[in-house]
């Protein structure tokens, strides 16, 4: 039996297969691995559950976070001091204060509806988010929020109860966010 046709076989073998491999890689490092974080959708979500809970779960309201997660010009404070975190907090340290029922079942948030919210007169454009709250017992309410992207992080520049107007229809958000400017 002569063994060449098998070494050739073999060297053929190897040398197509680094050719294979030699042309899937001629991009000379150029190309960048797939970002490994959270999409823009979880990120928006968790801004927007964090927010919902810090204002409406716990009594008093936890203003700090409110405040940390809404935009500059959304702060309650944003015209007398430019809406600073301390102004904000300040502004915002007694919501929900006088809630004093501490019978009430937990509130469970849902986040959802997540989508692209054109600009309006007076909020930019960003993504939108429908908050729906419920606690044993008691009938769910819903709240519609926009978020802007400033730097890397998510935050609420706009909040609006989506009220009785709008509860036969089951994605009110940009509906809401458009009729409220």
């Amino acid at each position: 039996m002569n063994p060449h046709p098998r070494r050739t076989a073999g060297a053929l073998l190897a040398v197509t297969a680094l050719a294979a491999l030699t042309a899937c890689s001629t991009d000379s490092g150029t190309t960048k691995p797939a970002p490994h974080g959270p999409s823009t959708t979880e990120l928006v979500t968790k801004a927007a559950g964090d927010y919902m809970h810090a204002w409406m779960a716990v009594k008093p309201a936890d203003a700090r976070t409110m405040c940390e997660l809404q935009t500059k010009a959304s702060r309650p404070n944003f015209t007398k001091d430019g809406g600073t975190l301390a102004g904000c907090i300040t502004e915002r340290k007694d919501i929900g204060a006088g809630d004093t029922d501490t019978n009430r079942a937990p509130l469970n948030i849902k986040i959802s509806n997540i989508q692209d919210v054109p600009a309006s007169p007076r909020h930019p454009a960003g993504k939108g988010a429908m908050a729906t709250m419920h606690r044993a017992g008691e009938d769910q309410f819903r709240y519609v929020l926009r978020l802007v992207k400033e730097g890397e992080s998510w935050h609420i520049e706009q909040t609006s109860d989506v009220g009785d107007r709008f509860s036969h229809t089951a994605d009110p958000v940009a509906a809401v966010l458009a009729d409220k400017g």
